[in-house]
């Protein structure tokens, strides 16, 4: 697939197919996150966790149940998504870089999981539920040492992707 339509095909998948994604596309989808730009090179205060058990997932997704803006309802944050990849930092730094590289980390991983047709959900808002609970982390394997900043939810969406049209979304000016 070109790049330019990986960027037109890429959105947010907010309902997945309960079938696991392949081995194969999730190796390439890390491999894709290996290769993101991390601030000074600091690959040390970063952690990845892919977490695939039905078991566990159903119970990350109880302890992260958010309500519902519009009706007030609460709803699995994860969309059902059937793999979740969690992304964790060792202590903040004062400038708070851990952050982009997260997102430098989770956009590698995204682009990747659209080439591969794929769905994908950048997902920040719940973790603190998740943060909180020690049980989960542990069961979790994340080392101690280690906080999760952000996920990524991936998987089969329910509806094709669809090349959406160019828009200009961001202001810009130049000079």
């Amino acid at each position: 697939m070109e790049f330019e339509q990986v960027l037109y095909l890429r959105r947010t998948a907010r309902k997945y197919q309960a079938t696991q994604i392949q081995e194969s596309d999730l190796q390439k989808i890390l491999d894709a996150a290996q290769t993101a730009p991390l601030a000074a090179g600091d690959d040390k205060t970063t952690h990845i966790t892919v977490v695939q058990e039905p078991t566990l997932l159903n119970r990350i997704r109880e302890v992260t149940q958010v309500t519902s803006r519009k009706t007030g309802n609460l709803f699995d944050p994860f969309y059902g998504a059937p793999t979740i990849i969690f992304l964790s930092a060792t202590d903040l730094s004062e400038d708070c870089i851990e952050y982009a590289n997260m997102g430098c980390v989770i956009e590698n991983m995204i682009l990747q999981a659209t080439a591969l047709n794929l769905g994908s959900t950048y997902i920040w808002g719940c973790l603190g539920k998740l943060r909180d609970n020690i049980e989960l982390i542990q069961k979790m394997n994340i080392p101690a040492q280690y906080k999760i900043l952000s996920a990524l939810a991936i998987g089969y969406p329910t509806t094709p992707l669809e090349k959406r049209e160019k828009k200009d979304k961001i202001s810009v000016n130049r000079i």
